[in-house]
This record gives structure tokens, sequence and C-alpha cells, in this order.
């Protein structure tokens, strides 16, 4: 029953929207902060970006700063029991990134060098130790970065445990319910959604891909670009692999609990979330799978000959300069962003704690209200400076 504003759901103080890895636990968060929480997620949570991963956790991805951004997001998933009532299948592996050629050997030594020096444990070794740590990887690599910490977790199985832990929390969940305006209102905003209207005192954004069109109904227009990722998924094997392996610059391999093999690898990009049925091209995405796999036949000898089964996209949302935008819309102190996180399931979990914080008030466990996540110096960038810095780092 609509009240006398004509609210479906009555007030809240915050309405997130967005799904996902973060905006669930920006949403959790808060409603464990005393706030009042609605969650509007047009498909199931943790079905986009944060459910079509292989759920990589690594501090081998994020930029150096965000090591420990990232190290604190995996200590989440690995205690996800406490906090989030259930585990998603937590898995420590360790991980090897596999270079093969000079360009990659230089690569992989900078940039594991730096994260190393920000606190990952990561040692770059030759690839006769490599193989002592893993013997099925290639010897033809010429250098390898091992990190004992990766690991990874059933990132599709996220969506049910947050479901349950929010609804916990008293949190209204409306997902499967796409969202088709924001407006602002006296003391705060109206969501408009296909299930009727809901007033919320703050917002924030956390929808991925779809946050540049939703940014627009505020007046914003922000220069946030979409890069399509892809798994690619093999028969089950017998054991085969005991880490994660990477080849620097190419993709991720991993084998589940299951026996199958997941191949992780970057498609291209579109500049439409809303059109991405139309806007993949579908035989590069055919190639690429034919590339995953044969990278993967590098990088694993043993892999030749496995059968693929299916291969899925998820949409990745990116800033200009490949850096995670968190905080304060330009202009507004009520509007939020959260996203744009290279390696933002490792570090999803823990950045939505630190979002509600700032929301909050609370004086967070590592900076968030920071010039390096400031959604304000988007306003400088161009849209078509992203895909050069993002697949410099890619």
């Amino acid at each position: 029953m609509k009240n006398t504003d004509g609210d479906m759901f009555g007030m809240f103080d915050v309405a997130v929207i967005g799904g996902g890895v973060m905006g669930c636990a920006t949403a959790l968060h808060l409603a464990r902060g005393g706030m009042r929480v609605a969650l509007v997620e047009r498909g199931g949570l943790c079905t986009e970006a944060s459910g079509r991963n292989a759920g990589t956790l690594t501090p081998m991805f994020p930029a150096p700063f965000l090591v420990p951004y990232a190290q604190r997001g995996m200590e989440m998933w690995q205690t996800a029991p406490e906090w989030l009532g259930r585990g998603i299948g937590y898995q420590a592996r360790g991980g090897l990134e596999l270079a093969f050629t000079e360009a990659e050997v230089a690569g992989l030594e900078s940039e594991m060098g730096e994260r190393a020096q920000a606190g990952a444990p990561i040692q770059i070794m030759d690839i006769d130790e490599a193989r002592r740590i893993e013997p099925s990887v290639s010897a033809a690599a010429q250098r390898a970065a091992y990190c004992p910490i990766d690991g990874f977790v059933e990132s599709n199985a996220g969506g049910r445990a947050f479901r349950a832990a929010l609804l916990g929390d008293g949190v209204t969940v409306l997902d499967r319910t796409q969202v088709r305006s924001i407006e602002r209102r006296a003391g705060g905003f109206t969501v408009g959604t296909a299930a009727g209207d809901l007033n919320a005192g703050r917002v924030v954004l956390a929808a991925g891909a779809w946050i540049p069109k939703m940014a627009a109904w505020l007046g914003l227009d922000l220069p946030i670009t979409v890069r399509i990722h892809q798994m690619v998924v093999t028969e089950r094997l017998a054991p085969l692999l005991r880490v994660v392996v990477r080849i620097f610059g190419r993709g991720s391999f991993k084998q589940a609990v299951n026996g199958s093999m997941l191949l992780g690898t970057v498609l291209h990009w579109i500049s439409d979330a809303d059109r991405e049925a139309d806007e993949i091209d579908r035989v590069a995405l055919i190639r690429r799978m034919t590339w995953a796999a044969r990278n993967g036949c590098e990088a694993i000898p043993a892999l030749a000959g496995a059968r693929l089964l299916r291969t899925w996209t998820g949409l990745e949302a990116y800033a200009p300069d490949n850096l995670p935008v968190i905080g304060p819309l330009p202009g507004m102190d009520d509007a939020f962003i959260i996203g744009c996180q290279r390696s933002g399931f490792t570090c999803g979990p823990f950045m939505g704690q630190l979002l509600a914080d700032l929301i909050l008030g609370r004086q967070p466990e590592l900076p968030i209200a920071h010039p390096v996540f400031d959604p304000r110096r988007l306003l400088a960038m161009r849209p078509d400076e992203t895909s050069a810095a993002a697949r410099a780092l890619s």
C-alpha cells in the first residue's frame, strides 16, 4: 500500500542501487550500523560481474597502493562464515604468474616488484623453482612470480550468501527489480523502480557498468567505459593444478573443486552496457576463446586435448586511470558511487565496508576519503583515455 507521499515502501536512510559484491557489502554494513537500507538489483544478487568471474583472490592484480585493501578483502572472504553467515568455498591455493617473452619478463618483474614493496608476499623466481611449486606448469616459461596467499572462492555462490545476510539484518532486498529513474526530492531522492517508487535520504550507485547511465539521471557525465571479461570452462579433469596459474598480461587458469578448468581472459570494449547483446563481436568471442585455450596449453601443457564446454561474459566498468571510484558524487554530499575496482572481487567486501564507514561517519580501517578514490577526478578525464590505460595493466 502506498503512503501519502506515493512511496510504495516508506522512507529509507539509504538506497543502494546494484547488488554485486560491493553494493551488497555496503548495504550490509550500513544496516549493521543502524540505518534503514533498501538494495535494488535488476537481476539476481551477484549475478553480473560479481558472479561471472572465476572468484580469484590475489594481491597481484591491484595497483600497488591497493595491496593492503586487497589483503583485507581476502581476509574477509576467508572469514566469511563469521561476518557473512556462511562461506562460499574459500580455497587457499597460492598463485603463480608466468612470463614467456622478454617483454613479459620485464613487465612481471616491474609490476610484481612494486606490489612486493607495497607489502604483498610475492617472490620472483626462475622457472625451475616455480615448477617445484607446481610441476604442471611449462618449462618453457622464463620467469615466474609466486604469491602463497592467492586463492579463490565460488563467485556464483556469493549472491545466496549475501541475500540471507541482508535479509537477516533487515535490508529490504528488491532483486529482479529494474531501476528506471533517480530524482532529487526534498530531503533526499526518489528512486523509480519497476515495483514502484522508494524514497531515501541518500543513494549509493553500485551498479558497475550501468553507473554512467544512473549518474546521468543526476546530471553527471562520467567517463566510465565498459570492458567485456570472458570466462571459458573445460570438461572435468583429473586433479592437475594445485595453484592458480596466470600468464602475465594474458589470462588466468585455475581448477575448480569439481575438476573443471576455468580460463579467464579479456574480450573487448563496448560503449553501452544496455546494448551488450548487440555490441559483443561473436566472431571475436570465439577467437578469444581459442586464444585463451592456446594460452592455457602453453602454460599447462597437460591441458592439451581437454574439451571446452562453454564460455560466458561479464561486464566490468573502468575509469580512465584504471583506478577505483569510491566516494561522494561531485557536488553532492548525499549521493555516492562505488565501482571501477580492478580485482574488484578480491577487494569488494572490504571496499563496501569502508564506504559504509564513510557514510556512517565512522573512522575507516584504511583511508577511503582519499584523492585517489575521489569521483571528482573524473570530471577532468575523457572516456577515450580508458582503453589505453586499462589495457596497459590488463
